[in-house]
């Protein structure tokens, strides 16, 4: 089956804990709530872009365990395929330990688990799957040499690359030419270009140094403050959305999930940035990950509401 957004990436069972406060070094915290939710950044996008109608395939691998079972089921459960996703014997799921206050904000360790057995190996296994996309969709939740691998394919195949740059690191040179669309946030372009995103006017000049490194579209998320978005042709920026926070996890790959549905689906870049903004924006008012993301009717609706304020 051809899927139009394959995405390679990390799947991970999120254990979430709700806190005043994270603990300093050698203290205890008590929390309140505990769940679990399905995440990891590769499952996330995979599940908010199949969720809102694109047809997506994942790859990336989960150990033989509970957890693994939970997350494949999950994906199957908004028809992602799944096929392609590898068990790893004596290898366990990975986990995402995440702490969330009482302002919805996060912070999130990550354990990687199987999720280091995405090698470049397994992704030429898959070459067709990606030779056959629409767009290909990555983050940095697996090992580097994968990632680059993945954009070298992805270039071959004359197949768009949407790069999401998290957890912020250094990026290899060569891999920005590579990357046709990056979905970096104001600590992960600060990263990137040493330059303090706080603003549109920083973004913008943030964004100008990614595009003069080859890639093509830099869409900076300056969270409630909305995203700029920046190419060698325009450069613009929507505001953010005035709702209720209660979680910020995974609004960032909700954001990347839509951008790509509606990319696929034909939307021009201002289109479809206003309807990831929109299922941004909703996903940050439930709690979790994979849980907290609406559909498609769901986002078209808050739209509608939108333009009849």
């Amino acid at each position: 089956m051809k899927a139009d957004v394959v995405v390679v990436g990390s799947l991970n069972m999120d254990l979430v804990v709700k806190v005043g406060r994270r603990p300093e070094w050698g203290e205890t915290v008590i929390g309140s709530d505990f769940f679990v939710s399905p995440g990891g950044k590769g499952g996330n996008q995979a599940y908010a872009a199949s969720k809102l109608g694109a047809s997506v395939a994942m790859l990336g691998c989960v150990g033989y365990d509970l957890f693994g079972e939970q997350l494949i089921n999950n994906l199957k459960k908004t028809g992602t395929d799944t096929t392609y996703v590898e068990k790893v014997k004596a290898e366990s799921t990975g986990v995402a330990m995440i702490n969330v206050n009482h302002e919805g904000e996060n912070s999130i360790i990550v354990a990687p688990g199987a999720n280091n057995f995405v090698t470049p190996e397994y992704i030429r296994k898959h070459e067709q799957v990606i030779g056959r996309a629409k767009v290909i969709m990555i983050q940095l939740e697996i090992p580097m040499e994968t990632v680059m691998e993945t954009a070298k394919i992805a270039k071959e195949h004359r197949v768009p690359l949407m790069l999401d740059p998290a957890p912020a690191r250094e990026l290899p040179k060569d891999l920005y030419e590579l990357v046709h669309y990056i979905l970096p946030n104001e600590n992960e372009i600060t990263e990137l270009t040493n330059i303090k995103v706080t603003d549109t006017e920083t973004a913008e000049k943030a964004g100008q140094l990614l595009i003069s490194r080859g890639v093509k579209t830099v869409f900076s998320k300056l969270g409630g403050k909305g995203v700029t978005v920046t190419d060698k042709g325009e450069t613009f920026t929507l505001k953010g959305h005035d709702v209720p926070v209660e979680d910020t996890t995974a609004a960032g790959d909700a954001f990347a999930g839509a951008l790509a549905a509606a990319l696929v689906s034909g939307e021009n870049l201002l289109s479809a940035t206003k309807f990831a903004n929109a299922v941004g924006a909703l996903t940050v008012t439930r709690e979790g990950a994979q849980a907290s993301m609406p559909d498609l009717d769901e986002t078209l609706q808050f739209i509608e509401s939108l333009q009849n304020k």
